[in-house]
């Protein structure tokens, strides 16, 4: 039997390519009140302390360059993190220069992740069936 800090759960991209391995479920996440974006924690290669958390982006390209978002309150600078295979956006991490303690610094924020809203289905609903469809229609890409 295993323990609940041992079971990983599986997401994969509408376009069903897997996508994210993680030790906790997206509904457990905390969310984004700006985009309704779940908040990922990754875990600090270089850190040698042991969370009961993990979780592993796969199968997915990060932009080199960022995109930059009007938001209300100004502006961010994203880089988006797209499927391998269908290059759908299915999240984001933000530019440092928008964080306190890497204001001086430019790129990518490697230990959080913003996972977009209705780009993701569990393997388990795959498994079961889910109608891929409303999914498609949620996030607004037309099906081939």
């Amino acid at each position: 039997m295993s323990s609940p800090e041992s079971t990983v759960h599986t997401y994969h991209c509408i376009c069903s390519q897997l996508v994210l391995a993680s030790t906790s479920t997206l509904e457990s996440l905390k969310i984004r009140t700006s985009d309704s974006s779940h908040i990922l924690p990754l875990p600090n290669l270089s850190s040698t302390s042991s969370t009961s958390h993990y979780a592993s982006l796969a199968n997915t390209i990060a932009d080199s360059k960022p995109t930059i978002i009007r938001c209300e309150d100004g502006f961010e600078k994203r880089y988006f993190h797209k499927c391998s295979r269908c290059e759908l956006s299915v999240g984001y991490s933000l530019d440092k220069s928008q964080f306190e303690d890497t204001k001086t610094s430019s790129g990518p924020r490697e230990d959080v992740a913003f996972l977009l809203p209705g780009g993701l289905i569990s393997t388990e609903d795959m498994k079961a069936g889910k109608d891929m469809d409303a999914e498609i229609a949620k996030v607004g890409i037309k099906a081939a």
